[in-house]
C-alpha cells in the first residue's frame, strides 16, 4: 500500500480543522461560557488577592497570575477536546473518515489544529487586556505569548486526544478528562510561585509538564519574571509533545 501524498494528509487534517472550527463558530455560547470563566478567575485570584498580596518580583500579583490564568483556559480548551473527539468517533462524521485512504493519526491531529487556532483566538482577545492590569506587555511579548498559548493548547489536546483512545466510552471519559485536570491545572503553578509553598508542594509542581509551559509563557510574556530557564521548560514541553504524539500514533494505528 502506497503512502498518501503529504498534500492530502495536508488536505485531511485541513477538512478536519475547518469542520471543527465551522461547529464552534455555530456554537459561539460556548466561547462566551468559556470567557466568563476566565474573568471570574480574573476577579477571584487576580484583582480579589491584589491588595492583600501586594506584588511578585516587582509586579503586581494581577499582572503576574493573568498569563496563568489564560495558561489554565487554553489548557482546558486543548485537554477537553479529546471529548468532542471521542463523541465524533462513536457518533459523528469521524466514523466515516476513518475508512478514508489518509493515516488515522489525521483525525486527532486535526482536531489539535482546530483547538491551537481558537486558542490563539481567545489568548490574543484575553492578552490584550494585561495592559489594563499592569502587565508591561510589549508588541514582541503579545505575539510570542499567542504564538505560544497555542502551542500549549496544542501539546495539551495531544493529551487529550490520547485519553480519548485509551477510555473508548463517551460518559467514562468525561470523569478521567475531569480527574486528569484538577491536579494538571491548580498545581501548575498558574497563580502562584512555584518554589514559593512547602517542600511537598514545590516536588508535586516540578512533577507537572503544565508548570513548565505556564513558566515558559512568562518568561516570553514578561521577561524575567520566570522560576526556571527557559530552556529547560522548552525542553520539557518539546518532550511532552514528542511522547503524546508518540502515543497518539502508536494507539490509533497506520
Amino acid at each position: 500500500m502506497t503512502r498518501p501524498a503529504v498534500s492530502e494528509v495536508g488536505r485531511a487534517l485541513g477538512v478536519v480543522a475547518a469542520r471543527d472550527l465551522h461547529r464552534q463558530a455555530r456554537h459561539p455560547g460556548a466561547l462566551v461560557a468559556q470567557g466568563v470563566q476566565v474573568v471570574f478567575f480574573l476577579l477571584v485570584y487576580a484583582i480579589g488577592f491584589d491588595g492583600m498580596i501586594g506584588s511578585v518580583d516587582g509586579l503586581p500579583f494581577s499582572a503576574y497570575v493573568f498569563p496563568g490564568i489564560i495558561t489554565i483556559q487554553v489548557v482546558t480548551l486543548g485537554v477537553s477536546s479529546g471529548l468532542t473527539y471521542a463523541f465524533d468517533r462513536e457518533y459523528g462524521m469521524l466514523r466515516e473518515m476513518l475508512v478514508a485512504p489518509v493515516p488515522r493519526l489525521c483525525l486527532p491531529l486535526g482536531k489539535v489544529l482546530a483547538t491551537a487556532v481558537v486558542a490563539a483566538g481567545q489568548a490574543a482577545a484575553m492578552l490584550a487586556f494585561g495592559p489594563l492590569l499592569g502587565l508591561p506587555l510589549t508588541v514582541s511579548g503579545y505575539v510570542l505569548g499567542v504564538l505560544a498559548f497555542a502551542v500549549a493548547s496544542a501539546v495539551f489536546g495531544l493529551l487529550g486526544m490520547l485519553l480519548a483512545t485509551l477510555v473508548p466510552q463517551v460518559q467514562v471519559l468525561q470523569s478521567v478528562v475531569q480527574m486528569a485536570m484538577y491536579p494538571l491545572l491548580f498545581l501548575s503553578g498558574s497563580v502562584f510561585r512555584p518554589d514559593s509553598g512547602p517542600r511537598w508542594l514545590t516536588a508535586a509542581l516540578k512533577a507537572n509538564p503544565m508548570t513548565y509551559a505556564t513558566d515558559g509563557i512568562r518568561h516570553l510574556v514578561v521577561p524575567g519574571h520566570g522560576s526556571f530557564p527557559l530552556w529547560l521548560d522548552l525542553a520539557v514541553v518539546v518532550g511532552l509533545a514528542a511522547a503524546l504524539a508518540t502515543a497518539l500514533r502508536w494507539r490509533v494505528g497506520r
